[in-house]
C-alpha cells in the first residue's frame, strides 16, 4: 500500500490564499473548482452568492509537494497554533538549496512573521520557522 498524506487547508476565501501562496510562496499546479449550482444549493447557500468566488475544491504545490484546499463553508475557519508544516529535506541534496532559496523568498515578502531564523543550529541542522497571513506555521528544516 502506498499511503500517502497530502495536508488540506481550509480558508475564508481560498481564491486569495491560492493567489498569496502564488504570489509569497512561489506555489505552482495551482487549481481552483468552484461549486455548482446544485452543489450550493445542497449545501444551502444563499441563491445570491458569487460561485465563481466561492472554492470547493483547490489544489497547489510548493517545492513539489502537494496541499489542498477549500473554502470553510460551516463558517468561519478558526486559526490553530496546534498545527504546524514542515519541509524537512537532507542538507546534502539539491532539496537543501531549494529549501533555503523558498525561505529566503518567503521572508522576503515581508508578508510572515519570522519566529526563528533559518540557520544552522547546534545540532548541525538548519533550521527555521514562520507563520503565513493565516497563522499557518511553515518549519523549514534541512537536516544531516
Amino acid at each position: 500500500m502506498n499511503t500517502e498524506l497530502v495536508p488540506y487547508l481550509t480558508f475564508e476565501n481560498t481564491k486569495s490564499a491560492l493567489e498569496y501562496y502564488e504570489r509569497v510562496f512561489g506555489a505552482d499546479s495551482i487549481s481552483r473548482e468552484s461549486p455548482t449550482a446544485k452543489q450550493a444549493a445542497d449545501m444551502a447557500l444563499n441563491a445570491d452568492v458569487d460561485l465563481d468566488e466561492l472554492t470547493l475544491q483547490g489544489s497547489f504545490k510548493i517545492l513539489g509537494k502537494e496541499f489542498m484546499c477549500a473554502d470553510s463553508f460551516l463558517g468561519k475557519p478558526v486559526i490553530s497554533s496546534l498545527i504546524s508544516l514542515m519541509f524537512r529535506v537532507d542538507m546534502s541534496s539539491d532539496e537543501a538549496s531549494d529549501l533555503e532559496s523558498l525561505y529566503k523568498r518567503v521572508v522576503g515578502s515581508e508578508e510572515v512573521k519570522v519566529i526563528v531564523s533559518y540557520e544552522k543550529k547546534s545540532s548541525g541542522n538548519k533550521y527555521g520557522q514562520i507563520v503565513d497571513k493565516y497563522g499557518i506555521t511553515w518549519i523549514f528544516n534541512a537536516v544531516k
